[in-house]
């Protein structure tokens, strides 16, 4: 049997309800010659069943069980099973856009240079509904350079790399768990360039839970401990705040939901959020100053909202809707 062109890695711990529909847009993808490795690292949810279901299917996904060792742990066994030349990463809690393998598979075969590639993501609430389109620097030379500064250089859940580049740099370090993407980068443009395009591939969800936000200081001090790395072994040397300070984060939670709604363009979900926010937090500083600040942008992200091409909008996954009903 001939290995696929693209091995698609998917991490899961307590994935819940959103794994069906993470795994139905890659069953859904227009492009056909693909595996899916999915590790559950432990799940104790409805993920391994969901898991299991999809795999006595689908002959193409492939699904291994470990007990709980975390995202590094999943990833790097996740990679070493796949067999395809081209991987692609995905979230258990994402919607991949129907062609994002398509776009992604065109674009390293046709710039060899490149050993990674991302796109850009649409952010979601919980509840699937759009926050806003969001997009980074295409070039090899300003990645590198948004690293090296704490910035984002590529979103990992819209990436696609070269399995040969990814094995020849060691994979993920678990000293860098947490901003084990930040770090492989950084590695992997020291073999190979780096590039992002401006093309829809992936619907990314936005939740308090989410490590990002549950692990801000903890991310912080990794981050201030790979700059020094890197600018040393580059023999350069950063300003005393990209080596040292760490980025501040608003809170997470409706109130940042409906404030990225509404600059978005999604006046709807925005409103939505506004109103989740005075349930929840009542007649307070914070709750005012958000009715104000999105307010007053209102008007602007009604208009900005019919420019949005129809393409920048959330799959409906309509067909993946009965069997999550089915597992809960």
């Amino acid at each position: 049997m001939s290995k696929p062109a693209v091995s698609v890695v998917l991490p899961v711990y307590n994935a819940g309800k959103h794994l069906i529909k993470a795994i139905g847009s890659i069953v859904d993808q227009s492009f056909r010659d693909w595996e899916l490795i999915c590790v559950n690292d432990g799940s104790t949810d409805q993920s391994p069943n969901v898991l299991d279901w999809f795999a006595k299917r689908d002959p193409r996904i492939v699904v291994i069980h470990q007990s709980n060792g975390g995202v590094v742990s999943a990833a790097n066994r996740a990679h070493e099973a796949a067999s395809a030349d081209l991987i692609c990463r995905m979230d258990g809690d994402d919607i991949a856009m129907p062609n994002r393998l398509t776009h992604q598979v065109d674009f390293l075969r046709t710039h060899l240079e490149h050993v990674a590639v991302s796109g850009a993501i649409l952010e979601m609430d919980i509840d699937s509904e759009p926050l806003g389109l969001q997009t980074l620097a295409t070039d090899h030379d300003t990645i590198v350079k948004n690293l090296l500064c704490r910035r984002t250089g590529l979103f990992q859940p819209a990436s696609m790399m070269r399995a040969d580049a990814f094995r020849r740099i060691g994979g993920f370090r678990p000293k860098y768990q947490w901003i084990e993407d930040h770090d492989l980068w950084l590695r992997m443009s020291q073999v190979g360039r780096l590039g992002n395009t401006k093309e829809l591939v992936l619907c990314y969800r936005l939740h308090p839970t989410s490590c990002t936000w549950s692990m801000s200081n903890l991310r912080s001090d990794l981050m201030t401990q790979l700059m020094l790395e890197a600018h040393s072994e580059r023999g350069i040397e950063g300003s005393e705040r990209t080596l040292t300070s760490p980025r501040s984060r608003s809170n997470a939670g409706p109130g940042k939901w409906a404030r990225k709604a509404v600059r978005g363009g999604y006046p709807h979900t925005a409103l939505k959020h506004l109103k989740k926010l005075w349930k929840e937090n009542g007649l307070s500083w914070y709750t005012l100053r958000m009715f104000a600040e999105v307010g007053l942008r209102l008007p602007g992200a009604a208009n900005s909202h019919r420019k949005i091409p129809n393409t920048v909008r959330v799959p409906e996954c309509d067909k993946w809707k009965d069997l999550a009903l089915a597992f809960g």
